[in-house]
């Protein structure tokens, strides 16, 4: 059952599906969160509000002489309330000049609903009796039955006429099934909440827009998306959340059942106990003997009235997988990702000799994780102009995760039947949080080795995201629990870091070594925690005198050759 079914009430009105006192499995949990804001957000763009009220004033002009007194009141007031939302979203670039305005990029405003009310001058409005009117009178069903028969008529008189109907070159495309009055009425619908479940962000395009945004738009967006799983709770007997990196269960808690502070403190103490008796002690290296290893728990299970949690390490034995953290490559070039200096040639080259020099003792599939779309067309272009890429051809058949989501099955058939059945194998280059970082299984020859290259830490600059960092920050400090905006920000990389490595190692037979590429990985003790258990455990706290390249490729070296 998809996502979008199970956690939204109307679609599963719509196909007859009851949860009534259900236990609910849900695989990769880690996911809801986003659908649950997925879900819950809306837009509504310019064409789309003229649209509306285009259509409500022919109606109204059509049906004048019938429409009761109550009738007419209220259409004046979405009149109104329509009319102010396009006058704003017209507003000049002037007007808006305290956002930004770059080539590709589009001005952008944020702020709470109620703010947007008092901008638009409708804050003397009750958006709820507007609401309730919206409901009874079905006028989003009238409207669109009224608009398609008009159209229709016109269409049969301008064909009668000898004329084609046109339409305008630079028109939004508005489906004849969806009425314009019922995006309109799901806007106002949230609208009507609170601040703390979601925001408004209105954004302009720019000139020569780059992204997704053509036309002036008001957009909301969920903040908070914990109120949205109440009615899955209160229905269901249970609900299973399975995944393998739903830890630490704090933030997980955090994002789905904020409100429930019975939950969060059992998070929050389930958490700490696993920190304490099973990290630490499952954490390995020369600071912890073979017989202390010997002692640690396959598996904890923590039961409270509100919350069970259960953690288990993986299925694999120590020896089968190596983890490698690599802060200096070849030339001592220190591997530095953060954005500031990932982009330099130094960086780039310093990587591609990394790559190069591992392609000469990794067996069959090696697949090299980077930070971002925009970067892989990066390193692409500069390897190619130095020669790196070729050099990395002679080696192993070099593949690419394609932009188009239509072409990873025929992608992925390419490099598995190059990794798996030629002598030199294949390189696969894809990227962290992509099409290829998540639910696909590089099992046995398909990726000997993973190289994961940076920290794919999330803009910090978005202004959503900076909200929901700000929000968790004040309920931390009320509540005295739950995760902090630092904290949660942390996790949202490593999460992405441990999907991408996760694609690995997929059987209890099944070996390989990770490379984890960038200085930080072997400096920053946040990060070297926020890894699994499972990789963390063969491999002890990382010294930094183990992080220089030579001693990598030793390792790794050594590491293949047991196998």
């Amino acid at each position: 059952l998809p996502y979008n079914t199970l956690l939204s009430p109307q679609a599963r009105a719509s196909v007859g599906l009851s949860i009534k006192n259900a236990l609910i499995v849900v695989d990769e949990a880690h996911n809801i969160p986003e659908t649950l804001r997925n879900i819950s957000s809306c837009q509504l763009s310019l064409p789309v509000a003229e649209a509306a009220l285009s259509q409500l004033l022919s109606y109204t002009r059509k049906y004048s002489g019938r429409l009761a007194g109550r009738n007419v009141f209220y259409l004046g007031q979405i009149r109104r309330i329509l009319l102010a939302m396009i006058k704003y979203l017209r507003r000049s670039k002037t007007e808006t000049s305290n956002t930004a305005d770059e080539a590709g990029i589009q001005r952008k405003e944020m702020m709470a609903a109620v703010d947007l009310m008092f901008r638009l001058k409708l804050d003397n409005i009750n958006l709820f009796s507007i609401l309730r009117y919206l409901e009874k009178s079905r006028l989003s069903q009238k409207l669109l039955g009224f608009i398609n028969h008009t159209a229709a008529m016109a269409e049969g008189s301008q064909e009668v006429a000898g004329n084609k109907p046109q339409q305008g070159e630079n028109t939004e495309f508005l489906s004849k099934h969806v009425s314009s009055m019922s995006l309109v009425e799901k806007f106002l619908d949230k609208l009507s909440g609170t601040s703390r479940e979601g925001k408004i962000i209105v954004e302009w395009p720019a000139e020569e827009p780059l992204t997704g945004v053509h036309s002036p738009t008001f957009r909301f967006v969920q903040i908070h998306s914990a109120s949205s799983l109440d009615n899955v709770v209160e229905e269901a007997h249970a609900i299973v959340l399975a995944g393998g990196t739903l830890r630490p269960f704090t933030h997980v808690a955090a994002e789905l059942f904020g409100d429930d502070l019975g939950v969060m403190g059992a998070a929050s103490n389930a958490e700490a106990e696993l920190s304490r008796e099973y990290d630490l002690s499952a954490a390995g290296g020369s600071s912890v003997s073979a017989p202390s290893l010997l002692r640690v728990p396959s598996s904890i299970v923590q039961i409270t009235p509100r919350l069970t949690t259960f953690t288990c390490g993986h299925v694999i034995p120590p020896s089968n997988v190596l983890t490698a953290c690599l802060a200096y490559g070849p030339a001592s070039q220190k591997l530095d990702f953060r954005h500031a200096s990932r982009s330099s040639d130094r960086t780039i080259d310093e990587l591609g000799r990394v790559i190069l020099n591992l392609c000469n003792v990794v067996p069959k599939g090696f697949v090299v994780f980077l930070p971002s779309y925009k970067y892989e067309s990066q390193v692409f272009q500069r390897w190619r102009s130095t020669g790196l890429l070729s050099q990395m051809g002679k080696k192993k058949s070099v593949h690419r995760e394609p932009k188009n989501s239509r072409d990873l099955e025929a992608a992925l058939a390419r490099y598995s039947a190059e990794a798996s059945s030629t002598k030199l194998g294949a390189l696969l280059f894809s990227v962290m949080g992509g099409k290829m970082s998540e639910g696909i299984n590089f099992a046995n020859d398909m990726a000997r080795c993973v190289l994961v290259a940076g920290l794919p830490y999330p803009d910090i600059t978005d202004p959503v995201l900076k909200e929901k960092m700000q929000s968790l920050d004040r309920e931390c400090h009320q509540a005295g629990i739950g995760i902090s905006g630092q904290a949660y920000y942390q996790n949202l990389c490593m999460r992405s870091v441990n999907q991408s490595v996760g694609r690995a190692i997929r059987h209890a037979d099944d070996y390989a070594a990770i490379v984890l590429a960038d200085f930080r990985y072997a400096t920053d003790t946040r990060i070297w925690r926020g890894l699994p258990q499972w990789l963390r455990r063969g491999s002890g706290v990382p010294r930094r005198e183990d992080a220089v390249f030579g001693r990598v490729m030793k390792d790794v070296r050594s590491f293949f050759a047991d196998k």
